[in-house]
Formats: C-alpha cells, structure tokens, sequence
C-alpha cells in the first residue's frame, strides 16, 4: 500500500526523467536523431563531392556551382527561421517526420536535375525540410536525455554532421564511378525516406506534450514505458517550463550587447570558413594535384577532424575551460590553414587537414555551447535562434566567396591560408571573451 501511494505522489516531469537511469526509449530517441544529423551532414558535403564531375558532365568551370553549393545551406537557414518553430505547435516528432521525408523526395529529384537551375530549387527545398527537422532532433534529444547523460547525448547530435560528411567522402568515389553523380544523390535520399519511417515509431516529447496537450492519451503510455511504477496521472510540468516569449531586441540591450556581438562575430567568421572547406575543397584539392577520388577523400579528412575536436572540446566544457578550448583551437586552425602556403602537398596534407578540422569544425561545439550559455532563460532560446540565423548568413557566404577565389585564378594554397585571417580573428575574440558572461 505504502509503495502504491508513493508512485501517487507529484512528480515534476525533468526530475522524474533526470533521476532515472536511461531507457531503451531513450536511447532509441537519441540514435534516431543522432542519425537524422549523420544524414544532414552527408547531404550538405555530397554537392560538394559530385562537383568535379558534374562540372565535367556539364562542361561547366567549377566556380558556376557556387549557387548551387549555397542554396542548401540557405534553405537551412530559412527553414530552421521560419519551419522550425512549428515544432512548438505541432510536436517535435511530426516535424521531424514530415521534414526527412520532405528533404528525401526533394534529394532524389535533384538526381534528375538537368540544368543548374534545377539543382538551385531542389538543393535549396532539400534545405528548408532539413531546417524544419534540425531544430525538433536538438528538441528531442534535450527532453529526452537524463541530465547526467544530456551533455554527451547533445554532443552526439553536434558530431552527426561530420560524421556524415565524413561517410560522404567514402561512400562517394565508388558510387560516382559506378553510377555517376546521380547516384549519390540517390543514396542521399533514400537515407531520410528510411528515416522518416523508423520517426513514427519514436515517442513524441512527453514535456510538449503535457504543456501542450495535457490530456492526450499518449502521455500515459509513453510514461509506463519509462517510468512503469510511477502513476502518469501524477507527473506534471512545472510552470516555470513554459515562459513567455522574449524579444530580439533584448539581446542587444545594455547588459547582454557585447557578448551577443561577439557570438555573432564568431559564429559568423567561423561557419564561413567551415562552409568554404566543405563546399571546395575536393576542387582545390583536384587542381592541386590530387585524383578525383584522392580529393573527394582528402576533402572530408576536416570532418573527421570535426569529429576528434568535437569530443574533445566537450570535454573541456563540463570541466568549465570553454575560454581555453575556443583559443587553442582556433589557433590551431589558424597556423593549418597558413602552412598550407608553406608545406608540400602529401602527407603534410593530410595532417594539416585533420588538425584543420579539429580546430574549426571541434571550435564549433564551444561557439554552439556558448549560444546557450550566454543568456538567462528567458531570452536563452531567442539567443540560440539568433546565433543560428547568424550563422547561417556566414555559411552561405562562404560557398560563393570560395567560388569567386576560384574564378579570379588564386591558387589553391593561397584560398586555404587566407582562411587562417577569420580563424585569427576568431582567436581573439576568443580571449576577451569574459567568464562572468556565462554566470547568468
């Protein structure tokens, strides 16, 4: 009697989550979105895969995809902007489905592009469906995470694209050989077709649920799966979960305005140099010697740098040393990129693109880390939203500024080390960053 009046008791659904060892629910929950990431990661690099043969195919010079190359990373933008907050209205998992299966159609009919036009439409549609699902993974994953497995759970998400971007780089020589450049973007659609399936099977965000749809008859199932001794009529949500919307404007008043212009600077200056690499370097690498399929490899060797410096820069966050790990690593960056003016192409190559890697795609993971962190929470979300926007302006420029180096005739090794210049600058901002600014 005792016990059943216990599992009777209130129970706030964080604590209940955050007490609780993680379920095979869970777990379910994270790796779906953990790939659903993997996925997007592999469809933004494989554009940049199949240009060298495309432009081949089309005889086309390199430089004419620089739109084509930007158009995913704009709907992206767009779509997390303008389609991901539907998720707050809707539920994480109806975005989630509806954008994978969304940017799979539009995937495989960008294999049937025939023009450069075509491509613009079907890569920048491929983008606002992946925007609309990127912020419901993050969503997800959050809601669902125990808080002493939450900062490894996000860091899973964060490495996904990377990691796909990596896959990329092996996946697609042998594919563009056998069956063209078609045949990748095949493969990139048939990816999130396969995920949006395996998404109706996943349980929808119990926390949007009760603050959202209190009586719907899911709630109760759900819970029993994850707390089967606990009474769902007894969880809720605090009313602190749901606060009132802030303003934009707020982070640029008084207190909060120079650490928001400095997130944005580096935010901004540091996604432009990571969508330059992303977007050319198989091409520069190509003009500098390298096979195609030597390239394409080489190309993605920043992504598994990506993924080394992502761990690795987690680390220094649960152990408060953002400020140190953002310096040194974008640091690190800078002197890659520069020596690339200095070392032969070979070996020192592909050290320098892994190291590369680390220090911009790994510096990544604190600057995200910091778009939270920054701000209390009742701006904390509008904080995130903004730095995303921001970023994503940096992102879509990059591709085209890369296309125009290309087209003025800079070598290659030139394009690579001027890159080092926004990885300084983003070094200093860095170091005048103030740890009191996290205290909020």
């Amino acid at each position: 009697m005792a016990a059943s009046d216990s599992t009777a008791q209130p129970n706030a659904l964080s604590q209940l989550i955050d007490a609780r060892p993680i379920t095979a629910v869970q777990l379910f929950v994270i790796a779906l979105c953990a790939a659903s990431m993997i996925v997007d990661g592999y469809d933004i690099q494989v554009m940049a895969l199949a240009v060298p043969t495309l432009s081949r195919s089309w005889a086309l010079p390199p430089a004419s995809f620089e739109l084509a190359l930007s158009a995913i990373v704009i709907g992206i933008s767009l779509g997390s902007g303008l389609l991901g907050p539907l998720a707050d209205r809707f539920g994480r998992r109806t975005l989630l489905t509806l954008g994978m299966l969304a940017a799979g159609i539009a995937t495989l009919c960008t294999a049937s592009s025939s023009s450069l036009t075509q491509f613009v439409l079907w890569r920048t549609l491929t983008g606002l469906a992946m925007g609309a699902a990127i912020p419901s993974c993050a969503a997800l994953t959050s809601e669902y995470a125990p808080l002493p497995h939450r900062s490894l759970a996000m860091s899973l998400i964060n490495i996904g694209p990377p990691i796909g971007a990596f896959a990329a780089g092996f996946i697609a020589p042998p594919v563009l050989e056998a069956f063209g450049w078609r045949g990748t973007f095949l493969i990139g659609g048939a990816a999130p077709l396969l995920i949006a399936g395996v998404a109706l099977f996943v349980p929808e965000s119990l926390k949007f649920m009760l603050t959202r749809r209190p009586s719907d008859p899911r709630i109760a199932r759900y819970l029993r799966r994850l707390a089967p001794d606990v009474e769902p009529a007894s969880v809720y949500m605090p009313a602190s979960a749901n606060p009132p919307r802030a303003s934009p404007l707020a982070l640029l008043n008084r207190t909060y305005r120079a650490r928001t212009m400095l997130l944005w600077g580096l935010v901004g200056l540091n996604l432009f140099n990571l969508y330059v690499l992303v977007s050319w370097l198989p091409t520069i690498l190509e003009q500098s010697g390298w096979s195609a399929a030597g390239a394409i490899r080489g190309a993605v060797l920043i992504q598994a740098g990506g993924v080394v410096g992502g761990l690795t820069m987690s680390r220094f966050l649960d152990r408060g040393a953002t400020k140190a790990a953002m310096v040194t690593g974008f640091t690190l960056a800078a002197v890659c990129m520069a020596l690339f003016a200095v070392l032969p192409s070979g070996p020192w190559w592909v050290l320098l693109l892994l190291l590369t890697g680390v220090g911009v795609s790994g510096s990544q993971t604190s600057v995200n880390a910091l778009s939270a962190a920054y701000y209390p929470p009742a701006i904390k979300a509008t904080g995130v939203s903004w730095a995303l926007l921001i970023g994503g302006i940096g992102s879509i420029i990059g591709p085209i500024a890369g296309g125009r180096l290309i087209s003025w005739g800079l070598s290659p090794t030139a394009i690579v080390a001027l890159l080092a210049i926004p990885s300084l600058a983003c070094a200093l901002g860095a170091a005048v960053s103030r740890r009191e600014w996290q205290a909020d």
